[in-house]
């Protein structure tokens, strides 16, 4: 560990020494003594060089932008203070989560650089995928960072903590003045909190407001309804990944969402996050209800990548047809359903709670159309046409 964060930081001083940006490229408009703050006595002098003929009007106009909006103080997800010192317009952005929300919030022009993922994702970001990669947080290319010379970089908040916070140091040491932001943007629990964040710190208040409010009436009333279930009207379910037979237990993100959808996990009280299972556990469980995800690791298909069904089918029938499981309640029922994890996980998962829901309580949930939050935030907030398949087989409004 302390050798990779040394090559990294050797890096770093390298790419300082040749790097073609000079410090003051980095300098706030208008700030005369380097505290990156324009007072009111700099600001008036800033307006005096107008007058003189020093400075453009657009100059003044930034300059006295910066004096009545900034510095802002936001605390990330990571729980560390960080000051942004006037509008951000070069970012760096290594998670696709945090890529979705800005979009959400018509901030992707600020973006100048993106991780891996977000470029394979082509389907669904579009141009976005276009610009250029600075690897993963597994894999960073910090080399490709610092030739974007960007003045913010937006990384996971708690999550791959060890190389999130090599990349971190390694930037900071760098370059101070550069900010490191660190966001999930897919975890219910933090999601509106963040959401927040990044309306603060890209200017975008009134966006995140109006996206706010959108997931929340999509959200709320489920968990509202939910939360008026007893334990017995509560159907139980299994959830499996796309590994077959690992499922998510007590503490894991999947669980989370299985209980905010309104079921019982039938290995909820499992220790561990994520865990393979025995068949012959599952037929004791009798689930009701059977979850298979797909659109990753060996069952990469359906979501945004297609709009054929037949993978999905087949997924599914090899799940019933499994030795021992024609006896599972969920089986015999028919309840079985391969669910896309493009809507489950990542910044969509208000999406796939909905479907989870409606799948769960289809009486309480009548009015509930998961389709059709689908298609508004696409069209909405994310710019691009409602297109793929999510959900096998598929639901009734």
């Amino acid at each position: 560990m302390k050798g990779t964060i040394c090559a990294l930081l050797v890096l770093a001083a390298c790419l300082l020494v040749t790097s073609p940006v000079a410090a003051e490229d980095f300098a706030v408009p208008g700030d005369l003594d380097g505290d990156r703050i324009v007072s009111d006595e700099e600001l008036e002098a800033s307006e005096q060089d107008f007058e003189d003929g020093k400075i453009s009007s657009d100059l003044l106009e930034d300059i006295r932008h910066i004096h009545e909006n900034y510095p802002r103080t936001i605390t990330d997800s990571a729980r560390k203070d960080v000051t942004i010192w006037m509008p951000l317009e070069r970012i760096v952005v290594f998670n696709s989560e945090t890529v979705e929300v800005m979009r959400s919030l018509d901030a992707e022009e600020k973006i100048v650089g993106v991780g891996k993922y977000t470029k394979e994702d082509d389907i669904f970001f579009g141009e976005v995928s276009e610009l250029p990669s600075i690897g993963s947080v597994w894999t960073p290319d910090l080399e490709a960072v610092f030739d974007l010379h960007p003045d913010a970089v937006f990384v996971y908040g708690t999550f791959m903590n060890t190389s999130v916070d090599e990349i971190q140091e390694t930037l900071e040491s760098a370059d101070p003045d550069m900010a490191v932001v660190r966001l999930d943007c897919f975890k219910p629990e933090s999601y509106r909190d963040e959401v927040e964040i990044l309306g603060a710190i890209l200017e975008r208040e009134s966006e995140a407001e109006e996206y706010i409010t959108f997931y929340e009436g999509a959200l709320d009333p489920i968990e509202d309804a939910v939360a008026a279930l007893s334990t017995e009207e509560k159907p139980s379910a299994y959830l499996e990944s796309w590994t077959d037979y690992r499922t998510a237990t007590e503490g894991a993100a999947w669980h989370d969402k299985l209980v905010m959808a309104g079921a019982n996990n039938v290995f909820g009280d499992l220790a561990l996050s994520y865990i393979d299972v025995d068949p012959e556990s599952v037929i004791e469980k009798d689930p009701e209800i059977m979850i298979k995800l797909c659109g990753a690791g060996g069952l990469n298909f359906g979501g945004y990548s297609e709009d054929d069904t037949s993978e999905m089918e087949s997924l599914r029938n090899g799940v019933m047809d499994r030795p021992g499981w024609d006896s599972i309640s969920a089986v015999k029922s028919g309840q079985v359903y391969v669910l896309s994890n493009d809507i489950l996980g990542g910044a969509q998962h208000f999406i796939g709670i909905a479907y989870l829901a409606k799948l769960f309580h289809s009486d309480l949930f009548s009015d509930l159309d998961p389709a059709a939050i689908h298609e508004e935030y696409l069209t909405r907030f994310q710019g691009v046409d409602s297109m793929g398949v999510f959900i096998y087989p598929e639901m009734l409004a």
